[in-house]
């Protein structure tokens, strides 16, 4: 079972603040005029909100999905696709939701090494990714297109692999459908890859702003 960890975060409020005045005027005869004014300031703060997965809008959610692929044994390395089962839209099928007011940002998925059962491995190749806009659960305001998927990257750090989203008027909001799939073209030792950090389960996505 492969984990798709989910990083979600917005920080801050919209303080509102506002000052008035008066004034007084007196005359014996004519028209009379008298103004006020107030002051208004509105402080947008910075925020950024990742969501793959299972999530709530503008909100930080501890669920993390789990996408499993099961070979039959009669299939191994027969080549063909095998469809996931898990995910928050189910089927290997995940929402994606980037929200940003800081400029253009990058999003990185990143895991410690290729999947493991403890004594073998698959490398990250052999998971597939489609990506295509959501058919439901749609937010108002998100660009719903396709996001691209960053190549899995079992090197520390961003790496080269980033998708880049560009601002318009220093905001990003887009929205996604991530499909994954096992390609089943190579024959690998029996047993359970993935499922836990130890044997490289985990993927963590990481969006960061400039």
């Amino acid at each position: 079972m492969k984990k798709l960890l989910l990083v979600a975060a917005i920080a801050g409020a919209l303080p509102f603040a506002a000052q008035a005045e008066s004034n007084f005027v007196s005359a014996a005869s004519g028209q009379l005029s008298a103004t006020a004014r107030l002051n208004f300031t509105v402080t947008i703060p910075r925020v950024m909100y990742l969501q793959v997965g299972t999530g709530t809008n503008f909100s930080t959610v501890s669920t993390v999905d789990g996408l499993t692929f099961t070979v039959p044994g009669a299939s191994v390395g027969a080549g063909g696709t095998i469809a996931g089962a898990g995910g928050d839209l189910t089927g290997g099928a995940v929402t994606v939701r980037v929200l940003g007011n800081a400029g253009n940002l990058s999003l990185n998925s990143g895991v410690t090494g290729q999947l493991s059962n403890g004594s073998s491995t698959i490398p990250w190749s052999a998971i597939t990714v489609t990506a295509a806009p959501l058919t439901t659960g749609m937010t108002t305001g998100f660009t719903n297109a396709a996001i691209t998927h960053p190549a899995f990257s079992t090197t520390s750090g961003a790496g080269p692999t980033a998708t880049a989203f560009t601002a318009v008027n220093t905001v990003v909001r887009q929205e996604s459908k991530w499909t994954f799939a096992y390609d089943n073209t190579g024959v690998y030792a029996p047993g359970t890859y993935g499922a836990t950090v130890a044997n490289n389960g985990v993927v963590t996505y990481t969006l960061t702003s400039p």
